[in-house]
């Protein structure tokens, strides 16, 4: 069979969007490539006659560099690695991050050197599921809040931060004596599903109930923009698991946070 690789443009949009949305939770990460980080996005798809057989992408605003991809023909996925190296070169020069199901993970280590892999869990929440909590120190984030956001950040641990998340949907924090000392915000907000995340406590202010508030008044909100809302958890966290287990979250699926190289040719 002939594998074909395409930039991703207007003409293989639809195609490329049906092919995805089959598994909106999934391949969700791979949907905002395509989607709402588009223009930050370089994204290849392969063909084969017309038919798609896989999507791969590389977001460019992230501090770490990373790709995704979905290839449910897995002879489809060494060609679609090649087709996006050629497009962003650091892809060969650097450690990359993926975050993936289990099953692709098992597809990726065929064809790169896998450096570490740690397991997290897929958390999902649909409006009939989710527990509210109120809590009133709790208020929508503003673009004038972003330097707070930014240090919050940093004190906790934050990796995969960036100030773009305020522009990409909204944002929730908790403030004690007008301190910004918790928050919760989107990752991406497409119409078919949404990712929040960078949750967050100072680490003086942990066990109050901030961060649920947070990440219960950001669900609502993103229930406006799509009926179905997950985050990610490390799987050996027991605490943050607990936590959003009792916000309404349920673990939908077992992900790994993979870091790998390319094998060079």
């Amino acid at each position: 069979m002939s594998i074909e690789i395409v930039d991703l443009n207007e003409e293989w949009q639809s195609s490329a969007l049906a092919y995805l949305r089959r598994y909106p939770y999934r391949n969700a990460i791979p949907l905002s490539n395509v989607t709402q980080l588009r223009t930050r996005s370089t994204v290849v798809v392969a063909h084969s006659n017309g038919f798609v057989l896989g999507v791969a992408s590389h977001y460019h605003d992230l501090p770490l560099l990373s790709l995704t991809f979905v290839a449910e023909r897995g002879e489809a996925l060494p060609t679609l690695l090649r087709g996006l190296h050629a497009r962003v070169p650091a892809l060969g020069s650097e450690a990359i991050i993926a975050v993936l199901p289990e099953q692709r993970m098992l597809q990726l280590a065929k064809w790169v050197t896998v450096e570490n892999v740690e397991a997290e869990l897929q958390m999902v929440v649909e409006p009939e599921t989710l527990r509210p909590r109120e809590h009133p120190n709790v208020r929508r984030l503003r673009p004038d809040d972003l330097p707070e956001m930014a240090e919050l950040a940093t004190l906790g641990g934050l990796v995969a931060w960036s100030p773009e998340a305020i522009s990409h949907g909204p944002a929730f924090g908790a403030f004690v004596d007008d301190r910004l000392v918790a928050m919760a915000a989107t990752r991406f907000a497409t119409p078919d599903v949404v990712e929040i995340g960078n949750i967050v406590t100072h680490p003086a202010y942990r066990r109050r109930g901030f961060a649920s508030g947070c990440t219960s008044a950001l669900s609502q909100a993103c229930f406006r923009l799509a009926s179905r809302v997950y985050l990610m958890v490390m799987a050996n966290n027991q605490i943050a698991f607990d936590s959003y287990r009792a916000l309404g979250f349920w673990p939908a699926e077992r992900f790994g946070f993979v870091q790998f190289r390319l094998r060079q040719e």
